[in-house]
């Protein structure tokens, strides 16, 4: 009897190894596969960037204005707007769901976002050509639109550590500070985004997801006040900063645990 229950129990747990082995198997075929198309796709609307050729080696060249300025005169040179690096004519063509892209400079996050407001966890499991997959594509809340105060966009936590897997990073200061900017390239041109808080929150009792837009001064107060009372870190923002962004992903490691990088518009 004993040894029939042994024999049992060793069926049980091959089986179960086995199933596990598949599972990973499968988990790593489809990494592969969600990459390769990320990758395809973003190399097939990148926008070649215009290089000038340098001068030739030897040549002279006149100084500018401001090296010719005596120190008190110089004025500091503007800061240069980021750059569009995709086409997003030609990604709406492929899919009219989407309605941007997002970058973290120095990280992993680098996607279209989806927009589906009657529908707005479309790509929750969908890939950007509407397929099944675990991976979905990052997505703009359904409240948002690309003119809100607060642009709240979310995308998976992955094994792999593709998807928006970098913002569990920014809970150590260090990490927070050595990539603290974020651009989101839309049709009307490309923005850039200083992050200024990182929170752990909880989908349904945080305060954090209710503020989309401010009517007045005080919407905006209250929009900080959330986002302090959930920060692991919180550098305050600009008095002049109105517009914002939060980048969310799931914290598996509590029930309804949230990890979000929170960031204001550079003026």
């Amino acid at each position: 009897m004993k040894k029939g229950i042994k024999v049992l129990i060793g069926f049980v747990l091959a089986i179960a190894l086995a199933g596990s082995g598949f599972w990973l198997v499968h988990r790593f075929i489809e990494s592969k596969e969600q990459q390769a198309n990320f990758r395809e796709l973003a190399e097939s609307v990148l926008i070649e960037q215009d290089v000038s050729s340098p001068a030739p080696e030897g040549t002279p060249t006149k100084p500018s204005s401001e090296e010719t300025m005596s120190p008190a005169q110089a004025t500091p040179a503007p800061r240069p707007a980021p750059e569009v690096l995709h086409d997003l004519g030609a990604l709406k063509e492929k899919n009219p769901d989407c309605t941007g892209w997002i970058r973290v400079p120095g990280t992993d996050i680098d996607y279209p976002f989806m927009w589906t407001p009657e529908d707005p966890e479309r790509y929750l499991r969908r890939d950007f050509y509407g397929n099944y997959s675990d991976y979905g594509v990052p997505f703009l809340d359904y409240r948002c639109d690309l003119a809100s105060d607060n642009l709240i966009l979310y995308g998976h936590n992955m094994f792999d550590g593709t998807m928006f897997t970098d913002l569990l990073w920014y809970r150590e200061r260090e990490y927070m500070e050595d990539h603290r900017q974020i651009i989101l390239e839309t049709p009307e041109g490309a923005r850039e985004y200083r992050v200024i808080a990182v929170c752990q929150a909880n989908s349904v009792e945080s305060k954090l997801y209710r503020h989309i837009n401010f009517t007045d001064a005080a919407g905006r107060a209250d929009f900080l006040d959330a986002v302090r009372e959930d920060s692991v870190f919180f550098a305050g923002a600009d008095d002049r900063a109105e517009r914002f962004i939060t980048l969310s992903t799931c914290d598996v490691s509590r029930r309804n645990g949230r990890v979000a990088v929170v960031g204001e518009l550079v003026q």
